[in-house]
């Protein structure tokens, strides 16, 4: 445990007690605990998925709990909230203990905290940045327009096309996954991977996360290049939203800023825009 003025760090190992840690702030706010819920839950159940998972408990004076963050490397550390000077006693925490990273996301102000302590003791410099929008659907889903098609649960005999549009998907948004047929699998057997399909081939996808604190998260939207101008991924996302909300859970999604039409897309089919995230890409700082 590491101290920083008003703040204590724990470094936390075990799944369960990440999740036990962060109970009370994931029944706040569900919607930026939803990356930490699905990924954290999954470990119970696929603990060799990430092979040095950490999460960091961030106590104030008082010992209360005030942000629980989540590294699962390849992928950058992972700041739900912010709460101001939390961010700062992790990024000193991790300085001092020489956690090498990636790169950082989350709240905008919790990232550019995190990285103002971080980086120049850490030997690091922020390479990229992206800015993501964060929504919720408060309203029911509706598809603004005709479309053509009809949607489908993906199973195993889609596997190598959800495993092809996955890389693809990766490869845009310049997430990290090690094998794109792995997550494609562990997707489809959820029962989560939803397809759209016209003239019985498929031409969108995207998927769903499991509800935590009754909300779940729609990621993983992909059309292919020939098959984009046609509204299929809103049709997709939209009956998946549906659905969801028929089961009585909240969904939301991130957005990539830079792209105003997936922002333009959501907004119309009832999605509402909470804020934004900021995600930071590091590398080592050059030697002269």
């Amino acid at each position: 445990m590491a101290n920083s003025g008003a703040w204590r760090v724990r470094d936390v190992t075990d799944p369960n007690a990440a999740i036990e840690c962060a109970r009370e702030l994931v029944v706040a706010d569900p919607v930026a605990y939803s990356v930490f819920s699905s990924v954290t839950a999954s470990l119970l159940t696929e603990p060799g998925r990430y092979a040095d998972p950490h999460w960091y408990v961030i106590e104030d004076a008082q010992g209360r709990v005030e942000v629980v963050a989540m590294h699962t490397a390849p992928h950058p550390l992972h700041l739900p909230s912010w709460v101001p000077g939390a961010s700062t006693a992790l990024g000193d925490h991790l300085a001092a203990t020489g956690v090498s990273l990636s790169g950082v996301n989350g709240p905008k102000e919790a990232a550019l905290e995190f990285a103002d302590s971080y980086l120049a003791a850490a030997g690091r410099q922020i390479r990229g940045r992206a800015g993501m929008g964060v929504y919720d659907l408060p309203v029911p889903a509706t598809l603004p327009w005709p479309v053509r098609g009809d949607h489908l649960n993906a199973d195993e005999t889609h596997l190598p096309t959800v495993a092809g549009w996955v890389d693809a998907f990766l490869a845009e948004t310049g997430d990290h996954v090690s094998d794109a047929e792995a997550t494609a699998r562990r997707q489809i057997e959820r029962g989560n991977v939803s397809l759209w399909v016209r003239d019985g081939r498929p031409v969108a996808m995207c998927w769903a996360s499991a509800p935590f604190g009754g909300v779940v998260r729609v990621s993983g939207v992909f059309t292919p290049r020939a098959e984009r101008g046609h509204g299929y991924a809103s049709a997709v996302v939209t009956e998946v939203s549906r659905r969801q909300q028929a089961q009585g859970h909240t969904c939301m999604l991130y957005t990539e800023l830079a792209n105003p039409t997936s922002n333009k897309i959501y907004r119309a089919i009832g999605y509402r825009h909470l804020g934004d995230d900021l995600r930071l890409t590091f590398t080592a700082t050059s030697v002269e």
